[in-house]
């Protein structure tokens, strides 16, 4: 049975519990297979044995440090062609009553305007995009 998909617009609001972001707009790309996330600050430390990723995340006035214990290198083609490895990380994203576990490649957006890109991997299945509006699913703002 096929399950019907939500309409979102370009972008909305999303909450990213398990990284203390409760509300940062993001940017819906359907050109960018994966979703990427932006870091303030980020190190590998290797004092236990197995390797951690520490990453400092700055949404809003908020800034928070997560470690993950679970990581991998990945490389990324960029819209330009231009190929570099990032760092991938899995952390749940809550799209008004939606939680889905998404896969985030971990980028460096701060001269961007949308820190959070939510690509097709998220969307697959689960949503479609109205281009004409913005905050679909957050009632008092659209287009």
């Amino acid at each position: 049975m096929a399950r019907s998909k939500v309409t979102i617009g370009r972008s909305e609001y999303i909450a990213l519990p398990k990284l203390g972001v409760e509300r940062v707009e993001a940017k819906m790309d359907t050109g960018a297979f994966r979703s990427a996330l932006h870091y303030q600050k980020l190190s590998l430390r290797t004092g236990s044995g197995r390797p951690e990723l520490v990453v400092t995340f700055a949404m809003g006035r908020k800034r928070t440090k997560v470690v993950f214990k679970q990581f991998s290198l990945v490389t990324v083609k960029s819209s330009t062609g231009q190929r570099t490895e990032r760092y991938l990380i899995s952390t749940p994203v809550r799209l008004n009553g939606h939680t889905v576990k998404t896969q985030f490649t971990l980028f460096d957006r701060s001269d961007m305007k949308f820190q959070v890109l939510l690509g097709r991997k998220f969307l697959h299945g689960r949503f479609v995009v109205d281009v004409a509006h913005r905050g679909v699913l957050d009632a008092g703002r659209s287009a």
